[in-house]
């Protein structure tokens, strides 16, 4: 026989992104409920009607009622799929918790919430072996119960977990940590992991699917779902990775001596076509510039901003090489002598950064005043 499911999992519904502008916030995390609209879609067309969801469904216990109810209704909404949602860290099956205020509220027939650690028939010939998190923290792994657990012969078996696995993202002895070897230890013919954001294959047969819809600048691979199909019990499965996102998260550093050196920047922008609104971008810049050049670079980022939905430029690490020469810029006599401070301080490891922020910043004002005054 042959089987075909949809693998994901931390969905984090309900994130309230307050690092961000409101507006931007409000579009981030109603984004974390439409994406369950792309998962149905990729799970429809490539004929999968069932869904797999590794926990961390929701972003925390005690989101607002309405939060729960939209995303019932979301998932309601799409009655040709069975979501199967697995409690994880973040929304534990904890007593009178998150999915015991989900089941008072009626779940829609086309949503099984995995709360109990045994097989659970998933098709005729398919058993799931859901390791649900009753806590926000553990100190066994939740996935051990699945070398006792009793399946039929030719029964495929699928587990379903979410935390870290040892050895990865942890020391081999990590606490509450997953054996990686689970999958041959308990006969299981795929091992659908959740917790970690980017895809990633931990072993044959197990993996990480990785968030669907990305929450923060990677260093992974976030924005897809998994594609598993299983074609008896003992052979290799077959995974393959859909995209899923609605946003773009790009992560860039640059050193730029001039601003001509952001042109990277706009053209890795510019291959995004269309999707460029949609793109967040966290843009690290380095080196040493010229006061004129730091105020070109000032002026061209300003250019490329109103294009995205978010930029946040770190600059900490960007120089500005203001040297005495260009205190001849500044008449006023006492913020002279704030820079000619400030120039000093540049020479201490300790008061380095502070002051050349400082410094630029006053340079900036300064100039800014003398455009205004001229």
């Amino acid at each position: 026989m042959s089987f075909k499911f949809l693998h994901t999992a931390d969905w984090h519904i309900g994130r309230a992104f307050g690092g961000f502008a409101p507006d931007t916030a409000a579009i981030l995390k109603r984004a974390r409920l439409t994406v369950v609209d792309r998962l149905a879609a990729a799970a429809r067309g490539v004929g999968a009607g069932h869904v797999v969801v590794c926990g961390d469904v929701f972003d925390g216990p005690g989101l607002p009622d309405r939060v729960l109810a939209e995303a019932l209704a979301k998932l309601n909404s799409h009655p040709d799929v069975r979501w199967h949602l697995l409690p994880g860290n973040h929304d534990p099956a904890s007593t009178d918790g998150i999915w015991h205020r989900l089941v008072r509220f009626g779940l829609p027939a086309n949503v099984e919430p995995l709360l109990e650690g045994r097989p659970k028939a998933l098709n005729p010939g398919v058993s799931l072996l859901p390791a649900p998190l009753q806590s926000k923290s553990s100190v066994a792994d939740p996935t051990a119960w699945m070398d006792a657990a009793p399946s039929a012969p030719g029964v495929i078996r699928i587990g379903v977990a979410h935390g870290a696995t040892q050895g990865f993202g942890g020391s081999s002895s990590l606490e509450g940590g997953i054996d990686a070897r689970r999958r041959s230890s308990a006969g299981l013919d795929y091992l659908a992991l959740g917790d970690w954001h980017g895809k990633r294959q931990i072993a044959d047969g197990v993996w990480y699917s990785g968030t669907p819809e990305p929450d923060q600048f990677p260093d992974n691979e976030p924005g897809f779902a998994l594609v598993v199909e299983l074609t008896g019990v003992g052979a290799a499965p077959r995974v393959t990775a859909v995209a899923t996102a609605a946003h773009v998260w790009i992560k860039l550093s640059v050193r730029p001596a001039t601003a001509i050196d952001l042109s990277l920047v706009e053209q890795v922008l510019a291959e995004l076509g269309p999707r460029r609104g949609d793109a967040l971008l966290e843009l690290t810049l380095h080196g040493i510039v010229s006061l004129d050049g730091d105020a070109d670079i000032s002026a061209r980022l300003a250019a490329i901003e109103p294009g995205l939905l978010h930029l946040r430029c770190r600059r900490n690490e960007l120089v500005v090489d203001a040297g005495v020469e260009d205190l001849a810029e500044i008449t006023d006599p006492n913020v002279a002598a704030v820079a000619r401070q400030l120039l000093a301080l540049r020479v201490d490891p300790t008061e380095a950064d502070v002051a050349a922020g400082a410094l630029r910043r006053l340079f900036q004002l300064n100039r800014a005043a003398a455009g205004v005054a001229s």
